[in-house]
């Protein structure tokens, strides 16, 4: 069956899968970009699953927990490489530090843990058994019209994942706590992720109209991005303040910015919202 033949989310599954394993040798020579891009496929094949649970084929248990174990996985690694290259960018925005060596050398050491893991799954033979597994359950189907469903049936779908991160963006309003709050923003970036990931995936199936949506969910998306990035970024230091020979003032003032990171991408994130906010894919999917 060629690809010109099989219904959008065959095609899209198809190239997540087949991005991922294109990803891996280049993974195991620990590089970061090469990360990045395997660990957005993998999320885009899990938002679609998610998205479309029960109206295309699905992963067996095993195999699902195998792919959320590479996804968490190759995650580890990125986040590590991507916090360590924010600190640094820190650091080098000022030269009035007490002691920079010490911050160096433990960014040093995040950068080296990042690269011995996606060195280990890039080449690592359990990552390729996941995705010869998923790609087994997923496109070894007998026909593509297992991937075929009314435009109404999907919007359906989207509006459910639309209506989960109005249920997040709400609990982060009417909480004062800043964990909840934060919590809450963290979920919201996941279920905007979802959700555009979902809607792009049958982009042409809804010609243009797709793009209402698309385009205010990656703006939010970067946003939330932003504003957990600093929290993370934020609780890392404070850990890094306990190690030996890390400065006091140094920790402080790191700490310092991540704060006015996180303040900003969250007032940038209220005027989005107000000016910008993510459509009800049933209304504008379809009316």
């Amino acid at each position: 069956m060629g690809s010109k033949d099989r219904a959008p989310l065959a095609v899209y599954i198809a190239f997540q899968l087949t991005e991922v394993e294109g990803q891996l040798p280049l993974i195991a020579t620990a590089d970061p970009e090469a990360v990045h891009n395997a660990r957005l496929a993998l999320r885009r094949l899990r938002s679609v699953l998610s998205c479309y649970r029960g109206m295309i084929p699905g992963l067996p248990k095993p195999v699902r927990q195998e792919v959320r174990w590479l996804a968490t996985s190759l995650g580890e690694s990125r986040d590590a490489f991507v916090l360590a290259q924010r600190i640094r960018l820190s650091l080098e925005a000022k030269d009035s530090w007490k002691a920079p060596e010490a911050v160096r050398r433990a960014l040093e050491e995040l950068e080296s843990s990042s690269a011995r893991l996606a060195a280990a799954l890039g080449g690592g033979k359990r990552s390729k058994r996941t995705l010869r597994a998923a790609r087994a359950a997923l496109l070894e189907v007998p026909a593509a019209k297992e991937y075929r469903h009314p435009t109404a049936d999907l919007a359906e779908r989207l509006q459910a994942r639309w209506e989960q991160l109005q249920h997040s963006l709400a609990e982060e309003a009417a909480s004062g706590d800043p964990d909840v709050r934060n919590a809450a923003l963290h979920q919201a970036r996941k279920d905007v992720k979802c959700l555009r990931y979902s809607v792009e995936a049958i982009a042409d199936t809804f010609s243009h109209h797709a793009s209402g949506v698309i385009q205010p969910a990656i703006g939010l998306q970067r946003l939330l991005g932003e504003q957990h990035d600093a929290v993370v970024a934020g609780a890392w230091i404070r850990e890094l303040a306990k190690a030996p020979g890390i400065d006091a003032e140094d920790s402080q003032r790191l700490e310092s910015m991540e704060v006015r990171r996180r303040l900003n991408a969250e007032e940038d994130f209220k005027v989005a919202m107000a000016e910008y906010p993510v459509p009800a894919p049933r209304r504008a999917l379809i009316y």
